[in-house]
């Protein structure tokens, strides 16, 4: 991403006095290193968690092992419960952010449920009322390559935080 990008989401952030926090499976800390990488960060960024893995969804952040095999490690479904238990995990932010998605295709061993360029989204934005505090979002992106899914993802994110606040 750009640096003006960075920027720019990093001063809203900031002039609207929020903070944020991140559980990342398919960005895999790419989004808090994003947003780490302009000097200030730290007035906005509390942190993330990289649960790449199924099974530390299900330990780090209480996703439900029958989400996971109901949905897949990589649904709307399974982020939901990734928002939530980052939520239990450190309840003093004001933003929360949960990212899965398919960066490649599955294998015999891992299979995926969906196409490669999915992504799934939760935001948890506490200032807003009850009922519209968790927004979620899913997308496509057109790309085959995972480096730049994980950052249109960002990008994505970036966008739909940016709206959110606003």
């Amino acid at each position: 991403m750009r640096k003006q990008e960075i920027k720019k989401f990093n001063k809203t952030l900031s002039k609207n006095k929020l903070t944020i926090i991140c559980a990342e499976s398919i960005t895999a800390g790419m989004l808090a290193s994003t947003i780490a990488s302009i000097p200030g960060a730290s007035s906005i960024l509390k942190g993330s968690i990289v649960t790449y893995d199924r099974e530390l969804k299900s330990a780090v952040l209480k996703v439900n092992p029958a989400t996971i095999d109901k949905h897949s490690a990589e649904s709307l479904e399974t982020t939901i419960e990734m928002v939530y238990g980052l939520m239990k995990l450190y309840p003093s932010s004001d933003l929360y952010v949960a990212v899965t998605g398919i960066a490649s295709p599955g294998t015999e061993k891992y299979p995926v449920i969906g196409e490669v360029g999915d992504i799934f989204v939760a935001v948890y934005y506490k200032h807003l009322k009850p009922e519209f505090r968790l927004q979620t979002y899913s997308t496509r992106i057109a790309s085959s390559e995972r480096n730049k899914i994980r950052e249109e993802a960002v990008r994505f994110i970036f966008a739909k935080v940016s709206e959110l606040v606003s």
